[in-house]
This record gives C-alpha cells, structure tokens and sequence, in this order.
C-alpha cells in the first residue's frame, strides 16, 4: 500500500528514475546513459522542476535510500518501488545500484545536457513534458467527432468554466513547443517516433481554438 509520504517513490523523481532503469534494461532500448541526459535534461528545464527537485537534493535522496535498504523501514515501502529498484539494479545490489546513480546525478556533469536536437526526446520525456498535449490532441483525433472543429468544441466546452488553470497549462505547454521546434518539419520529425498523432498543424490548431475559447468565454 502506498501512502502518501511514499508517493515521491514511485511518482516523483526517484519513481521517473527508476522507471527509466528498468526499461534501459529492454533489448533494442536506449542505455541508460542516454536516458540520465534526458532526465538532467528534463528536470532542469523548468523553473518548478529545478526547484523542487535539485540533482544535488536528487543524489542525497538516493543516498538516503540506498542507507534504507534492507532495514525495517526498507520493508514498509511500497512493494511497486521495492520490486521496481531491484529490476532496475539487476545483477547488482539494490543499495549500491542507488550510490551508483547518487554520484552521478551528484557530479557536476550531470548539470550539462545536450539539446533536444543532438539528443531527441524518448517517449517517456515527450510524456513528461507536454502530457496536456498528448491529452488534448488524442481527444481531437479520437474518432468520436465528425470533424476537428466539433472536436475542439466539444473538448474545450467540456473544460469550462472551470478551465483557467488546465487551459492556461496546456496554452503555455502549447506555445512552448512551437518555440522550441519552429518549423513544421523540424516539429513533425522531433514528434513523429514518440507521439505521432501530434503535429505541427494539430497544435497550432488547437492554440488557436484555446485564445478563441478564452476571448469568447472569459
């Protein structure tokens, strides 16, 4: 059972970490080091992460966690987090999996990453970071409207009035990418391996149909 002191395991940061090692492990996957680029890479890209989650405050978590390792305490964590540390840490022992990634979230290179054009996003990064989108676009191409002027109707109707904070999230997650990938092609092919269904054309679309939503309704 999870509570919700324990959440930061399986949820937070050390659950997102955790959940990168074990699918590194997946034949055909990217390695690990790759992934822990992309995690330096998200979790220093916005203001909130960075705050909230350090990678100095990162390492000395693992190191915390790797101290609790088959004690008592070890034992009441949940069973989701211990049965994912020991799949990720593999052939090595559940503590010294957890320094290893300690020191090297707490080195100083673990503060440099590469761009997002020398090192593409992997599912798991395009769903951390633009989730509303996915969400939002999915919805628009679903099949369950006749055209894509009744889908944004209908999902944005949905929405209000109590959308400001989920609609004002998903505007700026929105222009963030447009910023960040300028052209439609350089937009398609940054998205086509990870979340096809989102594309240039759909998000400025959907953009346009959240200002109308808030010029007409607020």
């Amino acid at each position: 059972m999870t509570t919700n002191n324990d959440e930061f395991l399986t949820e937070g940061a050390v659950g997102l970490l955790l959940r990168i090692a074990v699918a590194s492990r997946t034949p055909g996957a990217a390695p690990l080091e790759d992934e822990l680029l992309r995690l330096s890479r998200f979790l220093q890209d916005s203001r909130a992460t960075s705050g909230a989650m350090p990678p100095a405050a990162l390492a000395s978590l693992l190191d915390l966690l790797a101290d609790e390792v088959g004690t008592e305490v070890f034992e009441t964590r949940p069973a989701v987090y211990r049965e994912r540390l020991a799949r990720a840490a593999g052939d090595e022992a559940p503590a010294d999996f957890l320094r290893s990634l300690a020191e090297i979230v707490r080195d100083r290179q673990f503060l440099f990453y590469p761009d997002l054009a020398e090192l593409p996003m992997s599912d798991w990064e395009a769903s951390e970071r633009f989730s509303l989108t996915s969400a939002f676009v999915s919805s628009m191409v679903s099949g369950e409207y006749d055209s894509v002027d009744e889908a944004l109707d209908e999902i944005l109707t949905s929405e209000h009035p109590d959308c400001h904070e989920r609609l004002g999230n998903l505007a700026g997650e929105l222009q963030r990418i447009l910023y960040l990938f300028r052209t439609p092609a350089e937009f398609d092919a940054a998205f086509a391996a990870v979340m096809p269904y989102v594309t240039h054309a759909r998000v400025r679309l959907l953009l346009d149909a959240v200002h109308a939503h808030f010029a007409e309704q607020h």
